[in-house]
């Protein structure tokens, strides 16, 4: 049987399947081959029971039918030659009284061997109680009624009567055969079944992992069809081609974030080897080393601020961006960063404003706060043109705290919104690289609220400006104290 192969070492699921419906099937069938068996044996037995006792009244009725009374042995018309002893029907009666002066036999019991009877038995029958037992007769066992009756003078006898229990014995063992051999023809019926069934039931299931393996060979582009109108299966696939997605969106990601980083690393290290060597190529002035050694350390400063960037990344990416939470005046952090910003705000002539701030805290990590404020407020003056405002508000909104960054720039449009968070993006491809942006200031940001149980989002439009969002959430007293 194909299905029970193993394969990597291990029994297949089919086959498991099958051993275990087989099992089920034998244990049903053995379990109901026993109740009918001892069904049967009960009722053959209570049938040969009442027929013996039948027999027993009409011997006991026939011995003492004779006028005047006398007990006497009733016999059936006699067969020749004899029948053997034990096989087929064989009646043998023996009636005693129970001080012994009365004691007959059937002319069966005085040809062959006497019947061994239970003295037990006998003394409870001359107690007037009637009692079955098996008595043994030779190399056969019979089966016996102890009858009570009294005869006309009014003693007690008991008439015995026997007949073999061999019909009965082969009767059962029959009935035992039948039964074991629809058990094994049962059992054979199941097993093809079972199989049958369990290829039924696992063939979708290996449809879908051969699904999986081609997934495996042609990317995660590729899906698994549908394989089953049964709706577990469907969903069994939904989830996994809906995993594949996600999965695909994540390489997708991987891959072109390898790529950015790639020529982010590569442009300033092509920029400071490019200084040096035309430097090099003939004597400079001292003037001239020194506007060259000036440029390759803006371009070393501008690598060590994206290798810190990739850096904070991959450690927020894999849980492990150091925090410390501690009760903090959003509002005074807001501040100091909007008085940081303002001269560089000055020196593009944008006015950098601090819409009243209420006074409130919140549980969080003051420093890594502030990172999140520079990159929005960064952000907001590289698109504000001169002569507008960068707006910074702070204000509570029921148990959540909102800070708003607002720039009067070009906007974004909708799909430039869903990627405003992407690593290396840039809303506008035309800004140069060399002005000090290294497209993942909004990945951190989103990063570093994400790990505060808060959720930075933009609005905005072409032509409208944007609006960068950052809702954090404001704990309890208890909550506030428990953290500190």
């Amino acid at each position: 049987m194909t299905a029970a192969v193993r394969r990597l070492g291990g029994p297949t699921f089919r086959a498991r399947l099958t051993l275990g419906m087989t099992l089920l099937s034998l244990v049903v069938l053995a379990s109901a081959s026993t109740v009918i068996y001892l069904w049967a044996r009960e009722a053959l037995r209570a049938t040969f029971d009442s027929a013996l006792f039948a027999v027993a009244q009409i011997e006991v009725a026939s011995a003492i039918d004779e006028p005047g009374g006398s007990v006497h042995a009733h016999e059936s018309p006699p067969a020749p030659p004899p029948p053997r002893i034990g096989a087929g029907y064989e009646k043998v009666v023996r009636m005693r009284s129970q001080d012994g002066t009365i004691d007959l036999y059937t002319i069966d019991l005085e040809r062959g061997p006497a019947l061994e009877t239970d003295p037990a038995l006998e003394a409870r029958a001359f107690n007037g109680q009637v009692s079955f037992g098996d008595a043994r007769r030779g190399n056969t066992i019979y089966r016996c009624v102890y009858y009570p009756f009294t005869d006309p003078q009014g003693h007690k006898l008991i008439a015995t009567v026997a007949i073999p229990k061999g019909p009965l014995e082969r009767t059962l063992w029959s009935l035992l055969g039948v039964l074991a051999a629809c058990l094994v023809l049962g059992g054979a019926g199941a097993a093809l079944g079972a199989n049958r069934l369990a290829r039924r039931l696992t063939q979708p299931l290996e449809q879908i992992a051969e699904g999986a393996k081609a997934v495996g060979e042609a990317g995660p582009g590729a899906r698994i069809p549908d394989v089953s109108p049964d709706q577990e299966l469907r969903d069994v696939t939904t989830i996994l081609n809906e995993m594949l997605g996600r999965l695909e969106t994540v390489f997708e990601n991987e891959r072109r974030f390898l790529a950015d980083a790639s020529h982010e690393l590569r442009s300033p290290l092509t920029n400071v080897r490019g200084t040096i060597e035309v430097a090099l190529r003939r004597p400079r002035s001292e003037v001239e080393y020194r506007e060259t050694l000036g440029v390759s350390l803006a371009e070393i400063e501008r690598l060590s601020r994206l290798v810190n960037a990739l850096l904070t990344l991959s450690r927020a990416d894999a849980g492990k961006l150091p925090f410390t939470f501690a009760p903090c005046q959003l509002a005074a952090v807001v501040e100091n960063a909007v008085m940081a910003h303002a001269s560089r705000a000055a020196e593009r002539n944008v006015r950098l404003e601090l819409a009243a701030p209420e006074p409130f805290e919140v549980l969080a990590d003051a420093d890594r706060l502030r990172e999140v404020i520079d990159n929005l407020v960064d952000n907001a003056l590289r698109y504000a043109p001169p002569g507008s405002a960068v707006v910074v508000s702070v204000r509570r909104e029921g148990d959540r705290a909102r800070l708003s960054v607002r720039d009067s720039g070009p906007g974004l449009s909708l799909d430039e919104q869903a990627h405003a968070f992407d690593r290396f993006y840039r809303a506008d491809p035309s800004r140069a690289r060399h002005s000090g942006g290294t497209g993942l200031g909004l990945s951190i940001a989103k990063a570093i609220v994400g790990a505060h149980r808060g959720r930075l989002s933009v609005q905005s439009a072409p032509g409208q400006g944007s609006t960068f969002l950052v809702d954090l959430p404001i704990p309890s007293g208890g909550q506030a104290g428990a953290a500190a």
